[in-house]
């Protein structure tokens, strides 16, 4: 049963924490937002659009708005709390700093269970709600995705390169280079021109119409055809005053319209993310199974059957000596092709390896990340409680200072294991627990220093038991010194 007193606490906590919430939002927002507005703005979509997609992209800040908010609202609830003798009178009153602080601890806890469920819930929907409402403005705005000066894959099978965009709905083009992709073999084709119109094609919107004008279009048949033949052909292109391309975007649109996260880690709940990590270690070990056997089995000498026999004349399989220069030649022309060979197959097989990883490492930071920042509310109420009632400090002054410091600490931990992890140095699970191991020991120390009434922050606390204890070898010479003279 909650009294008066633990009332007035938590009316104190909330209101600064919903002002600073606030804040914090808008800050991590806006400042969210400049950085993507570049990708739409200008580019014939209304302000409302751009507004509820940067919205839905945009709402993972929550993550670190909310604990941030609870470290510098504690500070200044405790501080606020000291600075006006409140907490004075309270302890005088029989009222530990435990008790005080455990409606709020109670509060906390609960804000940090509903972040686990933002995390796990709410962002894989936002951002499958993000990545739809994409899709369905690239349907309409198919140049919302296209870069100036950049080359970009979005349309499969093709890539684009386009200097520049205008027009009222960002349809015009101008100095554009279109390559299609094709497979190993096939035949290819490659357009070049000074001008363009890209629009979705009025009959059918599965395919965006790309009008090009005053071009050149390269085209190269090797499809079935060896490589002499292919040395031999003369280079084929046609110049163009006007050429109409269709490319096909079918499969964009239907997994834009698709709102089954499939195997994209961030549409994913805890649920997914486990059955996710539990595919990636079996495929794991079944990568490195089949790599090893096929290293085995791609190995001339250990494809040789051994025949069980007592003795041998020579170490050797054959001397090359005995062998003639062309068959000398021939055999250490293999050698080097085979070395070539397994050099080219162990770096695709370590790339590999290290993509594998990197995905791994990515999926399970993900995971554990809805649990960390659940406990780092938690870690940041204690750390900024504590300070609080150290400090005796309310206000916006020396709590924002505080906080900002220490945020920007194990902002600065937790982003560099995570990178660790992802390049491979770190196990993920740490990393993504590692500044919360880190901060955990501050947390429990600061909690005790305010529990005992302890001067954290005052030197003197420090340097005067190393001080006595010099003084004691000070006097202990000047009595063996007196002593000589008696």
């Amino acid at each position: 049963m909650l009294k008066k007193l633990d009332w007035y606490i938590i009316k104190t906590f909330l209101g600064p924490f919903f002002f600073i919430f606030s804040v914090l939002f808008f800050i991590f927002i806006v400042q969210f937002a400049w950085q993507q507005m570049e990708k739409f703005v200008g580019k014939g979509l209304e302000w409302y659009t751009i507004t509820e997609l940067l919205f839905w992209l945009g709402i993972n800040v929550i993550q670190l708005v909310l604990p941030l908010t609870i470290l510098l609202g504690s500070i200044m609830t405790m501080g606020g709390f000291g600075e006006r003798y409140e907490l004075a009178a309270m302890k005088a009153s029989g009222i530990s700093l435990t008790r005080i602080l455990a409606p709020l601890f109670t509060l906390v806890a609960l804000m940090s269970v509903g972040l686990y469920f933002f995390g796990d819930k709410v962002m894989p929907y936002s951002q499958q709600k993000a990545r739809t409402m994409y899709f369905n403005i690239l349907q309409t705005k198919p140049t919302v995705s296209m870069k100036e000066g950049v080359f970009i894959e979005t349309v499969p099978g093709f890539q684009m390169k386009i200097n520049k965009v205008s027009g009222e709905n960002s349809e015009k083009l101008e100095d554009v280079f279109v390559h299609q992709n094709a497979p190993f073999g096939e035949n290819t084709m490659t357009i070049i021109a000074k001008k363009g119109n890209l629009a979705p094609d009025k009959n059918d919107n599965h395919y965006l119409k790309m009008e090009l004008f005053d071009g050149i279009a390269y085209t190269d048949n090797i499809k079935n055809k060896n490589f002499d033949q292919r040395k031999r052909q003369e280079n084929q292109y046609t110049k163009f005053d006007t050429l109409n391309y269709y490319i096909d975007i079918s499969d964009i649109l239907n997994s834009g319209k698709d709102e089954d996260p499939g195997n994209s880690y961030k549409y994913l709940d805890g649920k997914g993310l486990r059955h996710l990590i539990d595919s990636l270690n079996t495929d794991y070990k079944k990568y490195y199974k089949d790599l090893k056997t096929n290293m085995f089995n791609q190995n001339y000498f250990y494809s040789i059957k051994v025949k069980d026999i007592d003795t041998v004349k020579t170490n050797m399989i054959f001397d090359l000596k005995e062998r003639n220069r062309q068959e000398q030649d021939q055999v250490l022309n293999q050698a080097v092709q085979m070395v070539n060979r397994d050099q080219e197959n162990m770096t695709f097989s370590e790339q590999e390896i290290v993509n594998r990883e990197k995905l791994y490492s990515k999926v399970n930071i993900h995971y554990q990340r809805n649990f960390s920042y659940a406990v780092t509310c938690i870690i940041f109420f204690l750390i900024g409680s504590s300070l609080g009632a150290i400090v005796k400090k309310g206000g916006i002054g020396m709590p924002v200072v505080i906080s900002i410091i220490i945020f920007v600490i194990y902002f600065i931990l937790n982003f560099s294991a995570e990178n660790m992890a992802k390049n491979g140095k770190l196990d993920p699970t740490f990393a993504a627990w590692a500044a919360n191991i880190i901060a955990l020991p501050f947390s429990i120390l600061f909690s005790y220093k305010a529990n005992q009434d302890s001067g954290l922050f005052d030197i003197s606390i420090y340097v005067d038991p190393i001080v006595k204890y010099f003084n004691k070898f000070k006097k202990t010479n000047k009595n063996e010194e007196h002593s000589r003279y008696q």
